[in-house]
């Protein structure tokens, strides 16, 4: 019997539920003469269906199962048999497969609640409780709660009492295990046809065919893939998910944050045999733990960025790896999968995650010109939420340095370029620099000479939105920013890092010891940091010297000198009347630092609007004073001679 039928899910789910029925018919009391019809036509119906599968006269229910026992022997993988095998009996099973029923033939629940209504307890007990040929009553209420307890099942009215609860079974449930893409709220479902092949992986240190044996070998295990989002932790567990021949639910970390939500989640995965995949991003010193199921024990992934950690509940195995960012020949291995053989040598030297490449690739439609635009619009809202991006589209100002100060900015503009060449040697491919000194001395103007000449674009962050009153999340904020960072190569700009890098203090109340907590975390994050990272100062002493330690340049800004404060202010005005008399009067008299000679220059250009004309002595005279003015302090220049008198 059934020989004609394919062995697939979807068979097995039809000819189960023809048995469950037939079982249902039998236990189902005869109708009293009168009673509408409906029962008789829903009979009907379904020996009809049975007759024609079984080639003959309608067979009994115990002919019915030992055939579909006999036919299932011989299709292997289907999702009633991982339910049998993952401990749930013939009862539960028959359970379940009577409420999948009703959720899409709603008339079977007259055969449950003759009187109409949704299937309940009372109902449920009454009619299977003689199903094993015995009278138990009690071991119906028992699989009942069993389905209930492993998500397979829900109660729609737990504050009636027991008997009156009122049971269905999820949609989901319903379509994983007729063989149909269950449809979960906020889980992505992926058949195994569907996944990517391991043969797309680019990395010669992971191999995902291996992994998809392990997962084989050994499914009850719990696989955590660590490293820079968007660089391909995922797509790792996906193919080998692939080579296993399992599919994958994806989700965010709230699936274990609601009980209700991962039972059903797991559940589905026992049923459709998938690896659930839980992309989450705990805070530094935060443990996701996962919970136990009743049934179902694994395959089980979770990415994570590097700090954070998880626990299950149910003490799988677990395997760690860790995928770190694509090098240079990674890249062009991943430039030319993703269609650009030739990305041009500043894309190329961007540093930028695996996903962003095959990404910007696809925005590009192959226009190599269009890569930069492309890879700058993968930034996500975790960036632009605490930190904001300065404006490059014009040059920015020239940099005016002493000579100490300048060689130094060039060894570091050079670090940042060769940082992969020197990552074996050095302390990964981060870059470190603290600019410290006095405000108006050009730190962040330094910071965007270097990030324009390495072609990056730069980011600043913001305290406000960083720093929280609230334990762990100023942690949890920070690490959100570093991490988008690394997966673009932007440049970071921590501003006024003092406020968050101060020295750490004997500790005399919890305040104390929380703030050292974030100066740690902090310590530790910059230190691991694969991108660049630039620190600006007004005051290096407040400081911690261990951040000190761990830079690769501390830059020490100056006020200028009076023969710089000459070049910068010629520099500044460009075209201009001024005479040299004026010029050298201001540089030697006015001991003013380069934000406050820029103030000068673009006032004295706004005094000179009107009468068309570059600005002159009356227009950078006037700029001078105003400038002292908004300072509240007396200006040195000699007066001019039209004032005298």
């Amino acid at each position: 019997m059934f020989d004609q039928l394919p062995g697939d899910a979807a068979s097995a789910f039809r000819l189960s539920a023809i048995g469950t029925v037939l079982r249902m018919l039998e236990l189902q009391p005869p109708t009293l003469p009168g009673e509408p019809p409906a029962l008789a036509m829903l009979a009907a119906e379904y020996r009809a269906a049975a007759a024609e599968l079984a080639g003959g006269a309608v067979p009994s229910a115990d002919v019915w199962q030992s055939a579909l026992q006999l036919w299932q022997g011989k299709a292997l993988g289907l999702p009633l048999d991982r339910l049998a095998k993952a401990g749930l009996g013939a009862g539960h099973r028959q359970l379940l497969i009577c409420l999948a029923l009703i959720e899409e033939d709603p008339r079977l629940a007259l055969l449950i609640e003759p009187d109409g209504g949704v299937p309940s307890l009372g109902g449920l007990v009454a009619l299977w409780r003689g199903a094993a040929g015995d009278d138990a009553p009690g071991r119906v209420r028992d699989e009942l709660l069993d389905l209930v307890d492993a998500g397979l099942i829900d109660v729609s009215n737990r504050e009636a009492p027991r008997a009156a609860w009122q049971f269905r079974a999820p949609v989901a449930v319903v379509d994983a295990a007729s063989g149909q893409s269950p449809r979960l709220a906020g889980i992505v479902y992926t058949p195994a046809r569907s996944l990517p092949s391991p043969a797309g992986w680019i990395g010669d240190d992971i191999d995902p065919k291996a992994l998809g044996q392990s997962l084989q070998a050994l499914p009850g295990q719990l696989l955590i893939v660590r490293g820079p989002q968007q660089n391909g932790r995922k797509t790792l567990v996906k193919m080998a998910a692939a080579h296993a021949g399992l599919a994958v639910l994806a989700g965010d970390a709230s699936l274990v944050a609601d009980i209700g939500r991962w039972r059903l989640a797991a559940s589905v995965a026992l049923l459709s045999g998938a690896v659930i995949l839980i992309d989450a991003a705990p805070a530094p010193g935060e443990t996701l733990v996962l919970p136990r199921h009743s049934l179902w024990t694994g395959p089980l992934a979770v990415t994570l960025c590097s700090v954070g950690s998880v626990q299950s509940e149910a003490a799988l195995p677990r395997r760690d790896i860790t995928i770190t960012m694509p090098d240079a020949k990674a890249r062009c291995r991943h430039w030319q999968a993703a269609g650009i053989v030739d990305p041009g040598s500043t894309v190329a030297a961007m540093a930028v995650s695996s996903g962003h490449i095959h990404r910007a690739a696809a925005m590009s439609g192959g226009n190599v010109k269009a890569l930069p635009a492309a890879i700058a619009a993968q930034r996500d809202a975790r960036l632009d939420a605490l930190a904001t991006r300065i404006d490059q589209s014009r040059p920015p100002e020239p940099l005016f340095l002493d000579r100490d100060s300048e060689a130094e900015f060039k060894a570091l503009l050079l670090r940042c370029r060769h940082r992969e060449a020197l990552a074996e040697r050095a302390r990964g491919r981060g870059v470190r620099a603290l600019f410290s000194g006095p405000s108006g001395t050009g730190k962040t103007l330094a910071a965007r000479q270097l990030a324009h000449q390495l072609g990056k674009d730069i980011f600043r962050i913001d305290l406000a939105a960083t720093v929280n009153k609230y334990i762990g999340e100023t942690e949890k904020a920070l690490e959100r920013a570093l991490s988008a960072a690394e997966a673009l190569d932007v440049v970071l700009l921590l501003d006024e890092g003092d406020a968050l890098m101060a020295r750490r203090t004997d500790v005399s109340n919890a305040n104390d010891r929380y703030a050292n907590l974030e100066t740690n975390f902090l310590l530790q994050r910059i230190e691991n940091f694969e991108g660049i990272i630039l620190v600006t100062s007004n005051d290096a002493d407040r400081i911690d010297s261990a951040f000190s330690r761990r830079m690769d340049t501390i830059l020490a800004f100056h006020a200028p000198d009076e023969l710089r404060r000459l070049d910068i202010l010629e520099q500044l005005l460009g075209d201009h009347r001024a005479s040299p008399a004026l010029l050298h009067d201001i540089a030697c008299r006015c001991a003013l630092n380069g934000g406050q000679l820029r103030n000068i220059a673009l006032h004295s250009r706004l005094l000179a609007l009107e009468s068309g004309q570059p600005p002159g002595d009356e227009q950078l005279r006037g700029a001078v004073i105003r400038e002292y003015r908004k300072i509240d302090s007396h200006c040195p220049l000699k007066p001019a001679l039209a004032a005298v008198g």
